[in-house]
């Protein structure tokens, strides 16, 4: 029975531990959770929206993730990123080979996971008198091939229409998701399990 509930911990423990340099979907919508905790150190600049967008009209931005602590890995795996929009559309090139739509979000594909800065182009929607929130989630990685010593952090950007009339920090939060609590419960099952194994032997 042990072993039985041993195995299931592990089990869901699995997708937390595995690094995803061909980018990443819902797994991180969180966050990039299995890279362990956020770390400020590491920065995510958003170039190129407006202050404002009106309707249905395109704007080119960047995504940039820096980091002082993990240099860039020349030719390997350098970075990565997960984005989230409340309305609008994205639309990047695909020629490029370094971004891609994966569980109604975007991220990097294995060839953009070797640089820091991603290009796209957002699409406001007809409302200008709403918001629209990006979440991006980004991360430096030091090419080890796992998920030990890279540093993630996120942004989240609220971007008005031109006519929005209301208090932008509405809505917002830095509660912990519920990502945050079922990792936190997976990891202490886990330790439960391991110090009542190690004192019944």
């Amino acid at each position: 029975m042990r072993a039985l509930i041993g195995i299931v911990i592990l089990g869901l423990m699995i997708p937390l531990a595995t690094s995803a340099p061909s980018g990443i979907g819902t797994a991180a919508n969180d966050g990039c959770l299995c890279h362990g905790e956020k770390n400020s150190d590491t920065l995510i600049d958003i170039q190129g929206l407006p202050d404002s967008f009106e309707s249905n009209t395109s704007y080119n931005f960047s995504i940039n993730v820096y980091s002082p602590n993990i240099p860039m890995n020349g030719g390997g795996e350098a970075g990565g990123f997960r984005l989230l929009i409340t309305e609008g559309s994205i639309s990047f090139d695909s020629n490029e080979g370094l971004i891609q739509e994966m569980d109604k979000g975007w991220t990097h594909t294995e060839a953009g996971n070797v640089v820091r800065t991603w290009n796209l182009t957002f699409t406001s929607p007809q409302d200008n008198a709403s918001f629209v929130d990006f979440t991006i989630y980004g991360n430096a990685v030091n090419g080890n091939q796992a998920t030990t010593g890279d540093e993630w952090n996120a942004a989240i950007v609220r971007l008005p229409g031109v006519v929005y009339d209301g208090d932008l920090l509405e809505g917002a939060s830095d509660e912990f998701s519920p990502m945050d609590y079922s990792v936190g419960l997976i990891s202490l099952l886990a330790l439960t399990y391991l110090l009542v194994t190690t004192l019944r032997d």
